[in-house]
């Protein structure tokens, strides 16, 4: 009789145990569903005017391609002296040449060209006028489609 009682009374203890391990779950879940816990985030304002002002630099109008460079200097006047001798040159290409400060040089860049064989290419007739031309990676303007 002795090992019936035994018996029963860890069956009695299990079934205790688990009633109270339910009752605490149901407690918990009760008490989290109460609470009506907020998190705020104070972000400095300068971090979001510094954000705007780097997203507004993208130019989503430009992508990675290559120019042909034909022409640096530190006098502004001779780096346009070249631009204008390339205008006449190859008046095709009047409306893709761009001038670029980059201190203390300005440079002069000609084209837009999405693969660097098709700036090669260019290459070869620009250097009868300007032997020092190389091409260079760019960004340029999407090309139209």
């Amino acid at each position: 009789m002795n090992l019936v009682h035994v018996v029963a009374g860890k069956n009695i203890k299990n079934a205790m145990v688990k009633m109270l391990k339910t009752f605490a779950l149901v407690l918990f879940a009760f008490i989290g569903f109460q609470t009506n816990a907020q998190v705020s985030i104070d972000i400095d304002e300068t971090i979001n005017q510094e954000l705007r002002m780097k997203n507004a630099r993208i130019d989503s109008t430009k992508i990675s391609g290559y120019r042909i460079q034909i022409a640096f200097s530190s006098n502004m006047s001779k780096a346009n002296a070249s631009k204008t001798k390339f205008r006449s040159s190859f008046p095709e290409y009047a409306n893709r040449t761009y001038s670029l400060y980059q201190q203390p040089y300005w440079k002069i860049r000609v084209g837009d060209f999405y693969r660097e064989i098709d700036a090669q290419k260019l290459l070869a007739e620009v250097r009868v006028k300007f032997p020092n031309a190389f091409v260079v990676r760019d960004y340029i303007k999407r090309p139209k489609l």
